[in-house]
């Protein structure tokens, strides 16, 4: 029973050090990380401010990346694991991260060029795709280089000859460093019109955004990335319907020049069921008369909802500004059950999205 025993003991000595002594690489164990979590944004023409897509491209930034995958800075996802899985998760697993800090902590090797995978092929331009109607603001908006953050909102006339179904739309910013949200509405009683109109600025200032002939169709946020609505869903977008872009800007410090513009996305089937948002608290707590006390560090703001139907959600969202810390959404099912929605602890300002079940 001795020698057995020694045996089992030297026997995994061995395979162990076999493992450890392994040597990580870049084209081995690194660029399939990189390339399929990091590539994507981090490519000319995209938000990435630099590209990672060689060898010498990640070599370079290799120490800022391990901090960055270590605090889980990046790649940017910061909704916490929970009983739901997200669509297009792009959090790392531990094992990744370990992988990429030994790899710096080694010396960066290259590895062998035949074991280097093909870069994805990636989509440049619209991401979802070649759109089916590309409309912009009429003409750009002046930014200041500091001042208030400024709300502004913008008519584009569609001149739709017949009521169509809107599977997406993908908003893409023309001044990046000054974009901070965008809602689209429809708008089919020409009163954004009439107000662009009275308005000697490009633009105007804001409108209702609901009501009889106004509806909602979404938005984008700085992070986001655009999706198309799962399964049959669609917005109903009526005949000779206007866009309405509802911006906000944030002065960056230098003057800039907006004129975004937004891709359309159509369908010809018609839903088998109808949706809605519901959003708490509403109008993003503006109603909720919100005053945080000087020096306090823990103000909470909680709000809820008793559904009177069986629901299915199929996305949740979150939106605050840089005071935000920690967004949580629960939902607590007929048995007493309590299941996180979205739970973000460390809200960062840069990267609100919708994230879709």
């Amino acid at each position: 029973m001795k020698m057995r025993y020694s045996l089992l003991t030297a026997t995994l000595f061995v395979e162990l050090v076999c493992v450890e002594a392994k040597e990580i690489t870049f084209t081995e164990h690194v660029a399939p990380i990189i390339f399929q979590n990091c590539t994507s944004c981090h490519r000319p023409g995209e938000a990435g401010p630099f590209a990672l897509m060689s060898y010498n491209d990640v070599r370079k930034r290799g120490k800022l990346i391990q901090r960055v995958t270590e605090d889980r800075i990046m790649p940017p996802w910061h909704a916490q694991k929970s009983a739901f899985k997200f669509h297009g998760d792009r959090s790392l697993r531990e094992e990744q991260i370990s992988t990429i800090a030994k790899w710096v902590e080694s010396g960066m090797p290259e590895g062998d060029h035949d074991k280097l995978p093909s870069l994805p092929k990636f989509i440049d331009g619209w991401q979802l795709g070649k759109p089916d109607m590309v409309v912009k603001m009429n003409e750009p908006f002046p930014v200041p280089a500091e001042g208030r953050d400024i709300y502004r909102s913008f008519v584009i006339p569609l001149d739709l000859p017949e009521g169509k179904w809107l599977k997406a739309i993908e908003f893409r910013p023309d001044a990046r460093n000054v974009v901070h949200h965008c809602l689209f509405f429809y708008d089919t009683t020409g009163e954004a019109r009439r107000l662009d109109k009275s308005d000697p600025d490009p633009g105007f200032r804001r409108m209702r955004q609901q009501g009889r002939g106004i509806g909602p169709l979404g938005g984008w946020a700085v992070g986001g990335q655009p999706e198309k609505l799962p399964e049959d869903l669609a917005y109903y977008l009526p005949k000779e319907a206007d866009l309405v872009l509802s911006m906000h800007y944030h002065p960056s410090g230098k003057p800039e020049r907006d004129q975004s513009s937004v891709g359309l996305y159509f369908t010809d089937q018609k839903p088998s069921t109808s949706f809605t948002g519901v959003q708490l608290p509403p109008a993003f707590g503006a109603l909720n008369r919100i005053s945080i006390p000087a020096g306090e560090k823990a103000y909470t703001v909680t709000d809820e909802f008793t559904l009177p139907i069986d629901v299915e959600a199929f996305a949740v969202s979150a939106h605050a500004h840089y005071l935000g810390k920690h967004l949580r959404m629960t939902a607590t099912l007929p048995e007493g059950e309590t299941l996180d929605l979205l739970n973000i602890p460390d809200w960062d300002f840069s990267w609100q999205e919708q994230y879709q079940f």
